[in-house]
């Protein structure tokens, strides 16, 4: 076998062998990519839930004021209304009109008309 051929084999050989690993290197980047797009809609997600978390938490802090408000309003000789309505009242312009603390508003005027036993489609009441 002459020199110039060996040689020949020699580059085709390493030839081959970049072709091979540019091939896995393409591969590997599509991986990348695929993994990068992946984990940024991952990210997205729990983003997401935790912002729909803190506003269950916040669901759930407005049926406790209800329920401090109603117990707190809770007299010899029944329910005081007015005390009732004026501790929700003061819940509702405590509470912030955005954010999470904003998902308040509606547990504490749906949760309100409950206690009274008034019909939570009914009209707003200017005093809640």
């Amino acid at each position: 076998m002459s020199q110039a051929s060996a040689q020949e084999l020699l580059l085709l050989s390493a030839l081959q062998e970049c072709r091979i690993r540019l091939d896995d290197a393409r591969t590997g980047a599509a991986d990348y990519e695929a993994n990068r797009d992946a984990l940024a809609a991952a990210r997205a997600r729990v983003r997401a839930l935790e912002e729909e978390l803190a506003r269950e938490r916040e669901r759930t802090e407005a049926v406790r004021i209800v329920l401090r408000a109603l117990t707190a309003s809770l007299g010899r000789f029944g329910l005081r209304r007015r005390d009732f309505l004026a501790r929700i009242a003061g819940a509702g312009r405590d509470t912030p009109q955005s954010g999470p603390q904003s998902a308040r508003h509606p547990v504490l005027l749906a949760e309100s008309r409950h206690v009274l036993g008034r019909e939570a489609d009914a009209a707003d009441d200017p005093a809640v």
